[in-house]
């Protein structure tokens, strides 16, 4: 059995913030990860985000486009 779950939420004008993850289950055993991503709205034409996943990938993530 699996399930995946993922809220997002406008925290202010020019900042969003989205929170997900995946729990599964097979027997006896388990596992899952859980990912945030923090995306702020520098400009029209720039932005940045930051990303943090536990679980069975670690990974501390940014990328900025413009």
């Amino acid at each position: 059995m699996a399930m995946a779950s993922e809220v997002q939420s406008q925290i202010s004008k020019r900042n969003t913030m989205a929170i997900g993850g995946n729990l599964s289950v097979n027997g006896n055993a388990g596992g899952g990860f859980a990912t945030a991503v923090l995306r702020h709205q520098a400009s029209s034409v720039a932005s940045a985000e930051f990303t943090v996943s536990v679980g069975l990938r670690a990974l501390i993530g940014a990328q900025m486009t413009r």
